[in-house]
């Protein structure tokens, strides 16, 4: 590729060595690059400038200057020691030749050489010059969107072809270097929309044509794209003949490097991070941000380091303050729109995150929904500002409704959350045995929807105000929005005005009618349309809509037909108010306080909960209610002689242990058996839980209950039960009268230690490097056992760049008993034919918690001889509750008896249990025509175990005693020889 005259001429990395002759300075500058050693990369004319790291305080200056004639070449310039000006390179002028190469878009256009720049001659200006061409390609790029948007919108989707989508894609690539950054993020994001769901996904027949895909199309996300990119066009070209430019706008449309000078001064701030993310944009930048609110004032603020994607790999990333106030933190602050972008200048003192900062927070936030939805409306007006605005606001409840969560303020108005599983799944961790008070994040308009996007919750558990995260890092913050049938049944489902959704469907007509192309906007489309509008009271949106099809030339149609889609968006917004919801009509969930579910019509027993669950029918709070009523209509007696399977259920745990809290003496019975049983781990929680619940519940038995909460404590193998029970210890020492002198300070003293040894830990584990770092972290936080970790465990599983990270986290996750990752794991496990090496963590981490709802999925992977030793290993982890589902299980399918595996897991557990379990089984079908049968096969699962062996081949004898005909013979004989080997082992 030949160079303009005054330019320097791009080069491929394989063209290298055809310039630097000497491959040992091309591998010492190579190195170099990588190291990150070069600073400050500049372009001026035919110059390339930088500096780069040396063993002195000072960086050598070092300069290539680029000649075409009578040849391409290069000749490098370096204030080290070791270049003469005999040489052609130094390692440092390698360094930057291969930066070149490498990562041209890294340069700096300068408008003059930088001061001290060997070779180069400071002497020349040219400011005017420089500034004149900016100008012009600004405008030229300007120019190419506006006729790319008349394009598309003219002759619609399906004439363009993926040879354009590739130049548009080239196309953005020119806009930002032309600093017309905002066209360019929205040029890539439309490109990548119309290459459709199988963009990058390699496949033979290549991307596909948007006429090929025109019923995927999200019409919405794309009109919502065109508008933007005209709009900003619009504003541009004002700007480009003399109209200046907001410094908000600047910044959002254009983009400037602003100075201290430029910015505002913040000072007084009192900071608290309440999320923290990791994201890639569109245009291949790398952007870490920490979210702030200010507890003075109530803004919201942010933190960014943005980086190009190939220096990010080699770059500090900024630090997280998660855990930290930032008190009188001083700052400069960027223009833009909320969250303010900041630069700090001091830190402030930083003190840990208490409860007296989150009582700040709760006091900062808004009162209610209204006051979000107030915000939403003020923000909105300006047509350049961002889809969402940030928020804290008072929360009293979350609904549940169908797959879709509703965020309740105390007056019983709601905003929607998005239809997001991974949220929902993320939000029943960070509520479980809590209190919500309040939810932090985004605000904005899902189709005819008020959504808010949490990003972390304040909650009150029982040792007061915690700040939880709820979006994990590196996840996007916003999910993608509903489209067509799918956001209409939502709106209707979730309880949407009338008004709302007519008029979000009209939008997503016009939005069709956008991507179909204007051509076809004929008065066939837009008087029906119309009749809508009129019907809303919209008089002068309907004339103007009934307006374009008289314009003879489509294109004449296309500003008018933005400008109208922009205004029915902002009558959306106003129409779009909070949806009321009836609290009388509602039911709280036992196992989250904090949310609430339409009261059901009927009881259902727990295998048909489970089953709608499996099929997805079902959300895990309507669950959770139904398993509540179930084991409530119980007596006490049949809970206490049942340890097994109800014990073994995590959903059945709070309803368990208020069940056992007045039964006292009889309650600590059962726990002390649950806890020396050889049981799952689920079991031995709920046992801590019981004991818990009779100590707080008070009376003769409490010092007995906290007795052997301390005995757990300190002596228990499990991590999981060992943090569970200080847990409870805590709780008991801060309730207790006594604990406002100087034993409850001696309690928050001592988990305000362990706190910060968990923040530390889970900084490391969110922000190191590399994977050990992160792996070391995430070790030192299960041996540490404490559940305040469990919020990071899960970001890590969830988000952890290293497979082998997020498998550590998983069993860390299992290990501490976090029964609101079974249903993952389960899913994981039941997808084994897709990605066997998540299913076999899966198997482990179920056989790790034991709780029964992963059971039969680990016997159908069972039945199926999927790993069987790691899967009957995590059945026989499950103790006695696994000992009669597999059993029926070899039952309905005798052919298992005859793996090693089969009869492995029953050999690993109790003689007694396997006796007993057998025992019942001969008692029950003697008598049936197939017995003699199903006799054999119990001798032979009997025969694991002597005791078991002897017991069953006595009953079966005894069953047998008289019977005639082959099989009973046969099973006779082979009950007797199974005594026979009895006495003789005698």
């Amino acid at each position: 590729m030949s160079a303009a005259p005054g330019e320097v001429q791009r080069i491929g990395a394989g063209e290298l060595r055809a310039f630097i002759q000497d491959a040992g300075e091309l591998k010492k500058g190579t190195l170099l690059y990588d190291g990150g050693q070069l600073l400050n990369l500049a372009r001026h004319e035919n110059k390339l400038f930088c500096e780069a790291k040396g063993s002195g305080a000072a960086p050598y200056k070092v300069t290539l200057v680029y000649s075409g004639s009578p040849a391409p070449a290069f000749k490098g310039r370096c204030t080290c020691p070791a270049r003469t000006f005999n040489t052609a390179f130094c390692k440092h002028a390698a360094a930057l030749l291969v930066a070149w190469a490498r990562a041209p878009e890294s340069f700096v256009v300068s408008d003059a050489a930088p001061p001290g720049a060997p070779g180069a001659d400071t002497a020349r200006k040219s400011v005017k010059k420089g500034s004149a061409n900016a100008q012009a390609l600004m405008k030229s790029g300007v120019e190419q969107v506006g006729t790319l948007v008349r394009e598309l919108a003219v002759a619609g989707v399906a004439a363009i072809g993926a040879d354009r989508i590739e130049q548009m894609e080239k196309l953005a690539e020119g806009l930002r270097e032309n600093r017309l950054r905002r066209l360019s993020a929205r040029t890539l994001d439309l490109a990548a929309l119309l290459r459709g769901p199988a963009a990058g996904a390699g496949s033979a027949s290549g991307p596909q044509a948007p006429g090929a895909r025109r019923g995927a199309l999200p019409a919405v996300a794309y009109a919502n794209l065109m508008a933007d990119l005209l709009l900003t066009a619009r504003k541009l070209e004002k700007h480009l003949a003399g109209e200046p430019l907001d410094d908000r706008h600047v910044e959002e449309l254009v983009g400037k490097t602003w100075k201290a000078s430029d910015r505002k001064p913040a000072e007084g701030l009192t900071l608290v991070e309440y999320a923290f993310s990791t994201r890639t944009t569109s245009d291949d930048y790398v952007i870490r941000e920490s979210r702030f609110l200010d507890l003075e004032t109530g803004r919201h603020f942010s933190e960014k380091q943005i980086l190009p994607a190939f220096m990010a790999k080699r770059t500090e990333p900024k630090r997280s303050f998660a855990g930290e106030v930032l008190a009188g933190a001083r700052a400069t602050t960027y223009p833009g729109y909320p969250p303010l972008r900041l630069d700090f200048t001091d830190l402030g003192d930083k003190r840990p995150l208490d409860a007296g900062a989150l009582e700040a927070v709760l006091a900062r936030a808004l009162p209610d929904v209204g006051a979000a939805l107030a915000a939403l409306q003020e923000h909105r007006k300006d047509v350049f500002a961002p889809d969402l605005v940030p928020v804290a606001v008072r929360i009293d409840t979350l609904f549940a409704r169908g797959a879709r969560l509703s965020a309740v303020d105390d007056k019983g108005e709601a905003l929607h959350l998005p239809d997001d599983a991974a949220l929902e799944e993320r939000l029943a961790g960070s509520l479980r045995d809590a209190r919500l008070r309040a939810l932090l994040g985004d605000v904005g308009i899902d189709a005819a929807l008020p959504t808010l996007w949490p990003l972390a919750a304040v909650v009150e558990g029982p040792l007061g105000l915690e700040l939880r995260p709820v979006v994990e890092q590196g996840a996007a913050a916003r999910s993608a929005p509903l489209e067509g049938s799918a956001w209409n049944a939502a709106a209707r489902e979730a309880g949407a005005s009338p008004a709302a959704i007519a008029l979000g469907e009209v939008r997503e007509e016009l939005a069709e009618a956008l991507a179909t192309g204007l051509t076809g906007l004929g008065a066939r489309v837009t008087d029906p349309l119309a009749e809508r509008l009129r019907d809303l009271r919209l008089e002068k949106q309907a004339t103007l809509l009934q307006s374009l099809p008289q314009r003879p030339e489509p294109a004449d149609r296309l500003d008018d037909f933005i400008k109208l889609y922009q205004v029915l968006e902002m009558a959306l917004v106003r129409l779009a108010g909070a949806t009321h919801i009836d609290r009388a009509s509602t039911e709280r969930v036992p196992t989250y306080e904090s949310v609430t579910v339409a009261r059901p019509d009927e009881v259902l027993p727990p295998d048909e909960v489970a089953r709608r669950r499996a099929a997805g029918a079902m959300s895990r709070y309507v669950a959770a209610v139904h398993y509540a009523r179930h084991y409530e209509s119980l007596p006490a007696s049949e809970l206490v002689e049942s340890i097994f399977p109800l014990w073994a259920d995590g959903t059945a745990t709070p309803t368990i242990a208020r069940t056992f809290a007045p039964l006292g003496a009889e309650a600590i019975a059962a726990a002390e058996r649950a806890l020396t049983v050889k049981a799952g781990r689920v079991a031995k929680l709920t046992a801590v839980r019981v004991l818990q619940a009779v100590a707080l519940h008070g009376g003769a038995t409490s010092a007995d209950a906290a007795t052997m909460l301390g005995r757990v404590a300190e002596h228990a193998k499990d991590a999981g039960l060992r943090a569970l029970a200080r847990d409870a210890l805590d709780v008991l020492d801060v309730l207790d009268a006594r604990a406002a002198g100087p034993g409850g300070a001696a309690v928050r003293a001592r988990r305000a230690a362990r706190m910060e040894r968990v923040q530390e830990l889970a900084k490391a584990l969110g922000a190191a490097p590399n994977k050990e770092e992160r792996g070391e972290a995430l070790k030192a936080l299960a041996e540490l056992g404490d559940l305040s970790a469990l919020p990071a465990l899960r970001r890590a599983f969830y988000a952890d760049a290293a497979r082998g990270v997020r498998e550590e986290a998983a069993y860390a996750l299992a290990q501490l008993g976090d029964v609101e990752m079974v249903e993952t794991f389960v899913r994981m496990l039941a997808s084994r034919g897709e990605d066997e090496r998540e299913a076999k963590i899966a198997a482990y981490a179920l056989g790790y918690l034991g709780d029964v709802r992963g059971l039969s999925e680990l016997l159908s992977a069972y039945a199926e001889g999927y790993k069987p030793g790691i899967v009957a290993d995590a059945i026989r982890a499950f103790g006695p509750v696994a000992l009669a589902p597999l059993v029926d299980l070899i039952e309905a399918r005798p052919e298992i008896a005859k793996r090693a595996a089969a009869l492995d897991a029953l050999k690993k557990m109790e003689d007694a249990a396997v006796a007993g379990c057998l025992l019942e089984r001969v008692e029950a079908r003697r008598g049936d025509a197939d017995f003699p049968e199903r006799a054999q096969l119990y001798l032979k699962l009997a025969d694991v175990h002597p005791h078991s062996r002897r017991e069953v081949a006595t009953a079966v004898a005894a069953a047998l005693a008289g019977a005639e005909g082959k099989d009973a013979q046969a099973a006779l004989r082979a009950a007797q020889r199974a005594l026979g080997v009895v006495k003789r082992g005698k």
